[in-house]
């Protein structure tokens, strides 16, 4: 690919990964950041990672693909060049942030109230299962 597209893929990347950790973060999630931070997290980045995340953990299953950010980083600098390491190196950043700690925070945040007491041990639950998942891609990459 040319370096045009990974060029756009990264900065559509920083956008998904400026969504990602308003999600991650509850008083960023419930807060105006400002007019330029607000466009820059707002939630619509996080549509083109759901491809990329899909390609991202395929290829961490297979092995193909380390989800160690700086090996991810340099694995694709390799094939394609300084951008496709940099949009690596985000998107599995990403994608270890959602397989340990996004999903639990997003569903404490929408849970009905009375329900968020019995959510309180779901942030470490996300955790340990993100990471055996992690562990298993790196063994599988190595």
């Amino acid at each position: 690919m040319s370096s045009q597209v990974w060029i756009a893929a990264t900065l559509l990347s920083a956008m998904a990964l400026a969504a990602s950790l308003r999600l991650s973060t509850p008083v960023a999630a419930q807060s105006r950041l400002g007019r330029a931070l607000d466009i820059a997290a707002h939630p619509t980045w996080l549509l083109p990672l759901i491809l990329a995340m899909g390609v991202a953990v395929g290829l961490m299953i297979r092995g193909d693909l380390s989800p160690w950010p700086p090996e991810a980083a340099e694995q694709l600098a390799r094939r394609g060049g300084p951008w496709a390491g940099a949009t690596g190196f985000i998107v599995v950043v990403i994608v270890d942030l959602w397989l340990l700690w996004t999903p639990s925070m997003v569903a404490r945040r929408f849970a009905a109230e009375d329900a968020r007491e019995a959510m309180r041990w779901l942030p470490a639950l996300n955790l340990a299962l993100g990471a055996v998942l992690l562990g298993a891609f790196y063994l599988a990459a190595h």
